[in-house]
């Protein structure tokens, strides 16, 4: 039990719980935003599909992407790595 303890000390296992809480909080932010957009449920499905592929883009260090957290970038900054990946 005690080993269990001594796992979650770790700074990186601090910065993974800090990294995953803001990556959240970014998809329900997204997610109200679209809804009050009134987009539907396919639309909503997808935009959260391209975020979670920019964030794991992110987090392996692959293709080009702005500067910072993805949570943190501007919407031009985010619509720009969408429209990148999508070879637009």
């Amino acid at each position: 039990m005690d080993s269990h303890r001594k796992l979650v000390t770790f700074t990186a296992d601090e910065n993974f719980r800090k990294g995953a809480c803001h990556g959240a909080a970014w998809f329900l932010r997204t997610t109200r935003m679209l809804i009050s957009e009134g987009r539907d449920a396919q639309e909503i499905l997808n935009h959260l599909e391209e975020l979670a592929d920019i964030m794991t883009e992110w987090r392996n260090g692959a293709g080009e992407l702005p500067d910072g957290n993805p949570w943190d970038w501007s919407y031009k900054d985010l619509a720009s790595a969408v429209k990148a990946r999508k070879g637009e």
